[in-house]
């Protein structure tokens, strides 16, 4: 999962840049769902990992003048809990 929060200090002009180019750039390759926080500072992505990360990562560099991203792998519980079984069960 990824969530991200758009720079501090961004102005409107700013604003209109990103505009445009999430137009052209869209999402990363293997997104699943993409969803904004409705505080309208940013939001997180939700997706399988990609077969070639070098394309995520290109996407991630492309936003990278307006966004600032924390990405955390995330499972299931469905797959976490047979693992939480053999440690603590």
């Amino acid at each position: 999962m990824t969530t991200y929060r758009f720079r501090d200090g961004l102005d409107a002009e700013d604003l209109r840049e990103l505009t445009k180019q999430f137009m052209e750039i869209g999402t990363a390759p293997g997104t699943v769902a993409h969803y904004a926080t409705l505080d309208g500072k940013g939001g997180f992505v939700i997706s399988d990992d990609p077969d070639d990360p070098s394309e995520t990562y290109k996407v991630t560099l492309q936003y990278g003048p307006w966004i600032e991203f924390d990405v955390v792998p995330v499972a299931t519980i469905e797959e976490a809990f047979p693992v939480v079984l053999s440690v603590y069960g």
